[in-house]
């Protein structure tokens, strides 16, 4: 029955993604042959900046700029008639000098008050609104999902995602990505869309990787995307390059896009996400495609030209493909393919096809929403073989410029537990450098562990401790008036138990017994009550207690 609902799941997924394309369709369809005439305006750009209103309640229109008659951009926003709700800005530097037409079905009153600017609107209060998360990564403004690309290359990690800069809805007809760097994996810099619209469609999920040996002919250590292009049209789904041979500073679309159009050999649109890497034993690259119920598995020695070698069943979109030692033994290894959701198997793989050695299985889970982790990819050419993910986090920000967020960095490793071999996350160890303060206690009860903990409201914080719980009895674990943990013992080991908490603004990240369970839940309320543990039966026993504030990682050097 559990297969037959997650069948039912991932069916009702994918038709909801079809329902929520077709009504982009419609909402763009709609904006552009309901209006009776589009208003023109004329900016000449001086500025990095145009700003525009946005009202929640505004209906969806088609913002479209020329030059000299020549189509330069469109995307669609809410642009406010009446009450503004928040700000977005698009960056126009590209356009410094030139007189840009901006043409939108609206009223001269509503496009008045576009302004342009060498600072986006509420530059003075950004990283510090209300309930902004303080230690994850959240873009400027607008909509954030699918990680695409993370990627370490010259001491600089690398990280892409799905972006719908202009509002706070999925909108997948609009979708770019965004791009941000950092050095530590925790302070990062955003900086422009790294890939827009284009003549084949909305780029769509995909990763990136380094060519080291010029196989594509790009040139040697070039970054190389493979992503999507979604078609709004057509609804067509086909994988396409872009690559940059200044460090990711621009890309250039390569000419020979699409490399892969599968659409009609699977008979579905549903071919998606491409994952790449360099398989080392077979000096061939791998590409690990969505296709319509499961896996694909290609082989290229020039990165353009592929040919596909198997399809692995029961994984669905989003695919993550990387191969890991067992309990820290570099002489056994194993590899790892996950899918859209935190569900994976363990198995082999000899550079074309992948075997599971085992059911499937999941790494990490949700209360209030089972994949509230979703979407995660692994950092690519990370130095020591270390494998660390960041995932989507499916949280909302209430009246925030901004929805969405991206989940604290884990390092993935293959750990043998009493229900066998799992694939465990824990956050990376450079959390430490983010902590502010910090206090430790030894062998308390609930009672006095709350009392300690009673001084430290709603904040930021990482926490740690070890327990035990006697049989039959439940912990539960609530912060900001929000269940975040509920665990009856069997949920635990038998004798001295681990956890570890983190606290932002939003969200809780919980890893149990060294990453052995993940939860993550966005809370639903606010209030002023602090971390608080419950037990049922009075009977867990706290060994060591540790409690860190957190230090933020916005400041002005990645504004």
């Amino acid at each position: 029955m559990k297969n037959v609902n997650l069948r039912t799941r991932l069916q009702c997924r994918s038709l909801l993604q079809r329902t929520f394309r077709l009504v982009g369709t419609l909402i763009v369809l709609l904006t552009i042959t309901t209006a009776v005439k589009a208003t023109d305006i004329q900016i000449k750009i001086e500025k990095q900046y145009l700003n525009i209103p946005i009202g929640n309640q505004a209906r969806l229109k088609l913002f479209k700029i020329n030059i000299d008659g020549k189509s330069q951009r469109e995307f669609p926003a809410q642009l406010a008639e009446d009450s503004v709700d928040y700000w977005i800005f698009i960056d126009v530097t590209e356009f410094k000098g030139k007189t840009i037409v901006l043409s939108c079905p609206a009223t001269e009153k509503a496009l008045s008050r576009i302004y342009q600017d060498d600072n986006i609107h509420g530059s003075e209060n950004l990283y510090s609104e209300t309930y902004r998360p303080q230690f994850h990564l959240t873009p400027k403004r607008g909509w954030s999902n699918d990680i695409n690309g993370p990627i370490y290359f010259n001491n600089t990690y690398h990280l892409f995602w799905q972006a719908f800069p202009f509002g706070k809805s999925w909108n997948t007809g609009y979708m770019y990505w965004g791009h941000a760097t950092s050095k530590d994996m925790l302070h990062w810099t955003e900086h422009p869309t790294a890939l827009m619209l284009d003549s084949l469609g909305s780029p769509w999920s995909g990763t990136a990787v380094i060519d080291k040996n010029n196989d594509s002919g790009f040139g040697k250590d070039a970054m190389v995307l493979y992503y999507t292009a979604y078609d709004l049209t057509s609804f067509k789904q086909v994988q396409c390059i872009a690559y940059s041979t200044d460090e990711g500073k621009t890309f250039k679309r390569y000419d020979g896009n699409p490399i892969i159009d599968s659409n009609w050999e699977m008979k579905s649109n549903d071919t998606r996400d491409p994952k790449v890497f360099y398989f080392e034993p077979g000096k061939v690259w791998v590409m690990v495609l969505f296709e319509r119920d499961g896996m694909s598995f290609y082989n290229s020695k020039d990165m353009k030209n592929w040919k596909k070698e198997s399809h692995f069943k029961g994984l669905h979109e989003c695919p993550d493909f990387f191969e890991l030692p067992v309990d820290g033994d570099s002489g056994n290894k194993k590899w790892v393919l996950h899918g859209g959701s935190a569900d994976y198997f363990i198995g082999s793989f000899d550079g074309k096809t992948f075997q599971a050695e085992g059911p499937k299985m999941r790494y990490a889970e949700g209360i209030s929403n089972q994949d509230m982790l979703y979407a995660a990819e692994s950092f690519e050419n990370m130095p020591n073989d270390r494998r660390v993910q960041i995932a989507w986090g499916r949280a909302n920000h209430p009246n925030m410029p901004f929805t969405q967020m991206m989940l604290f960095p884990t390092d993935f490793s293959l750990k043998t537990t009493k229900k066998g071999l799992k694939l465990v996350a824990n956050p990376i160890k450079e959390i430490e450098t983010l902590h502010a303060t910090s206090k430790k206690w030894t062998a308390v009860n609930l009672s006095t562990a709350n009392e300690k903990l009673s001084s430290f409201k709603t904040g930021l914080y990482h926490i740690k401790a070890r327990f035990t719980i006697a049989k039959n009895d439940t912990l539960r674990i609530n912060y900001g008036g929000n269940e975040i943990l509920k665990f009856s013992a069997t949920d635990f080991n038998e004798g001295e138990n681990t956890i570890e908490i983190l606290i932002d603004r939003t969200t809780s990240e919980i890893f149990v017994n060294g990453g052995e369970r993940y939860i993550v839940e966005n809370f639903s309320k606010y209030t002023g009550e602090g971390l608080t543990f419950k037990d049922a039966q009075n009977t867990v026993r706290i060994s060591q207690l540790e409690l860190h504030t957190m230090k933020s990682i916005w400041n002005k050097s990645n504004q």
